[in-house]
Order: structure tokens, then C-alpha cells, then sequence
């Protein structure tokens, strides 16, 4: 009995204290990062080069240091946003087949659907509740938007060594991880590069944020966190 009332006691203290937290502050920008979840070391053992005696393109290397971002300090590419798609297994062909079937007009949207997202989502952990209708209803009109514009550049694959042994089978890297690599630690990543125009891709997606129109309308404070990403959209894009 005793316990039961000492478990009552705090389960209220609980409520009241929920019910006198004060609002949650305005949205703030954190500077972004690419990857929620820090990936294992690997190292390259093999790569689409290296059997003509070549290195790795410059915007691999990029990509894999600094993600998208890194690809576009690059000066072919500073007029440009980069979208690299990427896949990673232990079925060589299966990839293979993967790359050449991509396309640009149809995959793309799907590409900046999901760079989108991530901007809205950075630093907020339920973007839904955050921002209202206006979140899913942005999501929806980017990937079902005709993008025009997007160019594959070019494609490459690595073959990958991870480090270290799979100790903690319940961390939910090691289960990330582990519907990738074989039982040697390997694995390969196929890379996909498609740039578009800035400029291009701005004005796009300035009409898509004219059009959206939510149901029901989302509060007042939600479109003003919604708002407030629109007004610093590229600062880290």
C-alpha cells in the first residue's frame, strides 16, 4: 500500500509539473549535420579506379569527409547544388543494376524531398508537431513536384573494410550495419552524382512553398517555426 501511494505521489507530481512547463522557445537553427547517427570506420580496399591505376574522384572523397555540401565547395560545382544518391550491400551486381536503372528525372524528386526534409527536421525531434500540416504537406508537393533541370554527372562504387567486431548485437548502429556487411566486415557503396542549377532548383521549390496549402491550417506557431526555416532555408543547405 505504501508503495502504491509513494507511486501515486510522483506520478502526480509528474502531471503537474507538465502542466506548468512553460512554452517551448522558438525554433532555433543549429548549424546541421549530415548523419544523426556517427558511421563506423571503414577503409576503401577496392574502388572503380583502381584497376586503371586511378584515384578516387575528388568528389568522392568530398562526399564521403563532408556529404553534399563538401561535393559543392568543389569549384566545378559551386553554381550547383549536389544530391549524391547512394546504396550499399554485399550483392555487387544488385548494385550495379541499381545504379544503371537510376534516372535523374524520376529519382530526383525523392532526392530533394529527403535534403528538404532534413533542413526542417535538424535539431527538432517530432517535425510533425513542430510545424503542423505544413510539414507533411511540403513533403508530399516535393516529391510528387516535375523537378526540372537535374543531371547524373557521373557514378562510382568503393568497396569497404569496417573496423572492429559487432560486440553490442542490440545497438542500433551494429542493426544498421549489419543488413549491409558480410560476415568479413565488407561491403560496397555505389555513388550517384546529380547536380542542378541553383538557380534553378531556388525557384522550384519558392513555387512549391507559394502553393502548399495544408488541411486543416496549421496553428500560428507552426507556421511561424515553419516560417522562420523558410527565411534561412540555404544557410547549410
Amino acid at each position: 500500500m505504501q508503495k502504491f501511494l509513494l507511486f501515486t505521489i510522483a506520478v502526480t507530481a509528474f502531471f503537474l509539473s507538465c502542466k506548468t512547463e512553460p512554452p517551448r522557445p522558438v525554433l532555433s537553427l543549429p548549424l546541421p549535420t549530415e548523419n544523426e547517427i556517427a558511421p563506423r570506420e571503414f577503409d576503401i580496399i577496392d574502388h572503380k579506379n583502381n584497376s586503371k591505376g586511378e584515384t578516387i574522384p575528388e568528389w568522392v572523397s568530398q562526399w564521403l569527409g563532408r556529404g553534399n555540401r563538401g561535393v559543392e565547395t568543389l569549384n566545378s560545382f559551386q553554381s550547383s547544388f549536389a544530391f549524391v544518391h547512394s546504396n550499399e550491400g554485399t550483392n555487387f551486381r544488385a548494385l550495379e543494376l541499381w545504379k544503371d536503372n537510376f534516372s535523374a528525372e524520376q529519382d530526383f524528386p525523392r532526392l530533394a524531398a529527403k535534403r528538404i526534409e532534413a533542413r526542417f527536421s535538424r535539431g527538432v525531434f517530432f517535425p510533425d508537431e513542430e510545424y503542423g500540416t505544413f510539414f507533411g504537406a511540403l513533403i508530399r508537393s516535393a516529391s510528387d513536384m516535375h523537378w526540372t533541370g537535374a543531371s547524373t554527372i557521373d557514378d562510382f562504387w568503393i568497396q569497404k573494410k569496417y573496423h572492429g567486431e559487432n560486440d553490442d548485437e542490440n545497438s542500433l548502429q551494429n542493426i544498421l550495419y549489419n543488413n549491409l556487411i558480410d560476415e568479413d566486415g565488407e561491403s560496397w557503396e555505389f555513388l550517384v552524382l546529380v547536380t542542378i542549377e541553383k538557380s534553378s532548383f531556388t525557384s522550384q521549390l519558392e513555387t512549391i512553398f507559394e502553393n502548399i496549402s495544408p488541411i486543416p491550417s496549421p496553428s500560428q506557431e507552426q507556421m511561424s517555426a515553419a516560417h522562420q526555416v523558410q527565411e534561412f532555408f540555404y544557410d547549410g543547405f
